[in-house]
């Protein structure tokens, strides 16, 4: 089956500017195949949380790729990676942050 969804040589680095930086993710490889599930796994500050956002057009890579349908999400703007997700992605957070006053359907139906 071919990849809904691929990582090419991605790379994340916190305070790339500063005396000290943090390199998160090195040259990560990786293939999600449509209707496939799949599961993240690591010890606690191993870069688990930074790759899904990634993954889910959340942050983007320092260096990299992260392509859609073969289509890279790099040069998508703003709003463009906003649509994306509206419309292509699922995601479910770890702190779901909901909003009382709507319905479990109304938070669902919630662009981002």
């Amino acid at each position: 089956m071919a990849s809904i969804l691929s990582l090419r040589k991605v790379c994340k680095t916190y305070g790339e500017n500063t005396k000290n930086p943090t390199k998160v993710l090195f040259d990560v490889d990786l293939e999600f195949e449509e209707s496939s599930f799949n599961a993240i796994i690591g010890q606690s500050g191993s870069g688990k949380s930074t790759l899904l956002n990634i993954v889910g057009s959340l942050d983007r890579p320092t260096t990299g790729d992260i392509l859609f349908k073969n289509e890279s999400l790099a040069k998508l703007s703003k709003n463009d990676l906003a649509a994306f997700r509206n419309r292509s992605l699922g995601f479910i957070f770890q702190f779901h942050y909901l909003l009382p006053e709507f319905t479990a359907l109304e938070n669902v139906l919630m662009p981002y």
